[in-house]
């Protein structure tokens, strides 16, 4: 196994030390992070807010037959 010479660099601490706080404030933020399943049917309201439309553009769609829906009860559904 062959060792790659070392380069090092001169920083300065009140530098690095911001960057080393930055680091330490992403990994906290990864850290608290919960992933959950996305879920395969959801409101029109949900939809539009994931695709950044209106809620009446996602009806137009509907309309169109571009995009797949269900009901619950009074509820329309829309696939994901």
């Amino acid at each position: 196994m062959t060792h790659q010479p070392r380069t090092l660099i001169a920083v300065d601490e009140g530098e690095f030390q911001t960057l080393i706080d930055k680091v330490d404030k992403l990994q906290r933020a990864i850290e608290s992070v919960t992933m959950s399943a996305r879920p395969d049917w959801v409101t029109i309201a949900e939809f539009a807010e994931m695709r950044g439309k209106t809620p009446k553009t996602v009806r137009n769609w509907i309309k169109a037959g571009k995009i797949e829906t269900k009901r619950e009860g009074s509820v329309t559904l829309v696939r994901v």
